[in-house]
């Protein structure tokens, strides 16, 4: 379920809920802030007078997860507790799930039995098999009956697909998660290294770095983690933007001439010694680690990371990924973490399906109030509340974000099936080993390519 235009027509953005690692607790006071937020007319409009017609409680099975202290939060603080004045005659049910392969294994078993649950959250890999089945609900008509959709500052996150449906409602908490080259100031002071705007300057500043002793830039390497997520995509839109539209439209494949020269700009960063040693084999901690105990001048990692960055090392500062070619403007596009099948569904089957929709809007109302009071972040769905506290280096991430034309999915969240991830990430691996070549990566991958949209 893709929902893009065409790069030309403007801003182009999916979402998805990625967060679900993110710590947070709330306190009474915010929990009650929550409270007045909703009951102030931030939730679902329609949703109180239409159920409040009722004379008997409907009741809603509800699947969530339970293993992770977001969801808790957002369950037990937010939706508990506001779902008695928002939705009165609504008595819920509330099925704990567990987390992990525990949640999916669950959901899968409900999915096989055809008896889901009225409403429950998921990410993508699991919604699209739900929805494949022919499980899910359009929500589509219920969005737009009850004006949920005008909520949004990106309307794409509730923008229904080709096919005219909808079938996830979320608060767009992760629209806002775009990957950037932190540095270290200093570092480039000391070095009297310039900020680089092109990709030959990043190389001919790696080259400098790695002459003095210092790793240029930490990256994921196992599993091809940074490529994967980013990387790929972000040496794609160096270049042209337009081709990493038409790859998650499905209007090119990886033999574009751009892709070949993505591929061919990882590789000119591995022969550059861009990268440290045994890079194939440095997981999330350590690659983190490696830039904030200053071992390393340059990190590629998404703002999801802007706290502990600005802690660890306030010296803290992000280069917008410079451009590979002349006239392309590296501000004018933007990546971001997204999927349009994270968040609340809805069961096909549902008894009350009116009643589940509007119970599906209100969890994704206050997950956006959880994000934007406990968590100090915004959220495509507009709640109505300031979110204050914000650093400026944050502060600056999102004016940049926001200024951006072009608004692309990172393809990996919002693209790539099953197969499809587990092949990039084995060939990722050896295209950071300096010794596969682009011609050879793209002849294994386009046969799985040719499979993704099936």
């Amino acid at each position: 379920m893709i929902k893009l235009t065409k790069l030309a027509s403007g801003v182009i953005a999916v979402a998805m809920t990625f967060s679900l690692t993110a710590c947070g607790g709330g306190t009474e006071k915010d929990t009650n802030k929550a409270a007045d937020s909703t009951a102030a007319g931030t939730s679902t409009a329609a949703t109180t007078q239409e159920v409040a017609q009722n004379t008997e409680k409907v009741k809603i099975k509800f699947l969530s997860l339970s293993a992770d202290d977001n969801r808790n939060n957002i369950r037990d603080k937010y939706i508990k507790v506001n779902v008695e004045k928002e939705m009165p005659n609504v008595e819920v049910e509330y099925d704990l799930g567990g987390g992990g392969q525990d949640y999916a294994n669950k959901l899968k078993a409900y999915n096989a039995s055809g008896d889901m649950p009225d409403v429950w959250f998921s990410e993508q890999n699991l919604s699209s098999v739900v929805v494949h089945a022919g499980n899910a609900l359009d929500l589509a008509p219920y969005v737009q009956k009850t004006g949920f959709d005008k909520k949004f500052k990106m309307q794409e996150v509730v923008t229904p697909d080709k096919d005219g449906k909808l079938y996830c409602v979320q608060p767009g908490a992760d629209q806002y998660f775009t990957p950037r080259l932190w540095y270290h100031k200093d570092v480039f002071a000391k070095n009297n290294i310039k900020v680089p705007t092109t990709f030959d300057e990043l190389v001919k500043a790696c080259e400098t770095l790695k002459g003095k002793g210092i790793v240029p830039m930490s990256i994921v390497g196992k599993d091809g983690w940074t490529p994967n997520l980013h990387m790929l995509q972000t040496m794609i839109m160096a270049e042209d933007p337009q081709v990493a539209v038409d790859l998650t439209n499905n209007k090119t494949d990886f033999s574009n001439p751009v892709v070949k020269n993505a591929l061919g700009r990882i590789q000119k960063l591995v022969q550059a010694g861009a990268f440290a040693p045994g890079v194939t084999n440095i997981d999330y901690g350590p690659a983190v680690e490696m830039y904030t105990s200053g071992k390393a001048a340059m990190l590629a990692m998404f703002t999801w990371e802007t706290g502990n960055l600005e802690k660890a090392a306030p010296d803290t500062d992000f280069i917008v990924w410079p451009s590979a070619k002349d006239g392309n403007d590296a501000n004018a596009s933007i990546q971001f973490w997204g999927a349009p099948l994270s968040g609340y569904l809805v069961s096909a089957n549902s008894k009350n399906p009116e009643v589940a929709a509007n119970f599906a809007m209100f969890c994704a109302t206050q997950d956006a109030l959880y994000y934007n009071i406990e968590q100090k972040a915004p959220t495509a769905l507009d709640t109505g509340v300031k979110v204050e506290g914000i650093s400026p280096l944050l502060q600056k991430s999102l004016d940049q974000f926001d200024a951006a034309k072009v608004k692309i999915p990172s393809m990996w969240a919002a693209t790539f099936n099953t197969k499809m991830s587990a092949e990039i990430s084995t060939l990722n691996s050896k295209l950071l080993t300096g010794k596969y070549s682009a011609d050879d990566y793209i002849k294994a991958i386009n046969p799985v390519w040719a499979e993704n949209f099936k």
